[in-house]
């Protein structure tokens, strides 16, 4: 089981301020749908659905696995929408009929409204985020602002990004992969920036950001990849995102 890498979502400028964004607008509906009670029961299966593609969605980032569940979370996302649209309804119909003896009960309507706009605002985003393909113009721009999430990365003269590390450092990480040119691959993976391949060693794959590479596996901290010519070698897995 992959487990969570947070900064994958730190990486992700778009997704974390749509996320921030949907956080807010959660909030808002829930407190709001709190203070008016039991009724209308539709509010409260509304909220405790958007927490639940709230957690799916990022997990799902946070493990690399939308290429997994792309289909799981927009169908979601629609239903997400759907039910949302309805209880916006619903929500304007009773601020229509809502009277003076309803004490502060149109102001509370407001506040779970406004909260679920707010978070259909972001659904319609995500949809396009989890939808788009990959070659895409929206795609491409969003992955344009993608942060490299590694930590004491240098920048070379060349514009490569290289990791620092001792040659027996780099020997351990290297001695348990074995590429073999018979392998299935399994996964597709996007270069988040530059890697020159070391020259002494002919296994290490080089690539440019942004370049698709196929993939045998995503376990470890290097992967065996094959790129669109047909070359293949070993890549470091934390200059990769699976898509």
């Amino acid at each position: 089981m992959l487990q969570p890498d947070f900064s994958l979502v730190l990486a992700q400028p778009f997704f974390l301020c749509s996320l921030v964004l949907y956080v807010i607008g959660w909030f808002i509906a829930f407190i709001a749908t709190c203070t008016l009670g039991a009724h209308p029961s539709s509010f409260w299966v509304l909220i405790f659905y958007l927490l639940f593609l709230l957690l799916g969605a990022t997990l799902a980032v946070a493990t690399q696995s939308v290429h997994n569940y792309r289909l799981v979370l927009l169908t979601f996302i629609g239903g997400a929408l759907s039910i949302l649209l309805s209880n916006i309804d619903t929500a304007l119909n009773l601020y229509s009929v809502a009277g003076v003896g309803f004490l502060g009960y149109p102001s509370k309507l407001n506040a779970a409204g406004a909260g679920f706009i707010f978070q259909s605002f972001v659904l319609i985003f995500w949809v396009f985020y989890f939808g788009a393909e990959e070659d895409t113009l929206v795609k491409r721009s969003i992955n344009g602002f993608t942060i490299p999430r590694t930590p004491g990365a240098v920048n070379a003269p060349n514009g490569m990004i290289h990791h620092p590390g001792s040659p027996a450092q780099q020997a351990e990480n290297l001695s348990s992969v074995v590429v073999a040119s018979s392998a299935e691959y399994a996964y597709k993976a996007r270069a988040l920036y530059s890697y020159e391949a070391n020259p002494e060693d002919r296994n290490e794959l080089g690539f440019v950001k942004g370049e698709i590479l196929d993939i045998v596996d995503n376990k470890g901290k290097w992967w065996q990849a094959r790129k669109q010519d047909g070359t293949i070698g070993i890549a470091p897995s934390n200059y990769l995102q699976l898509i």
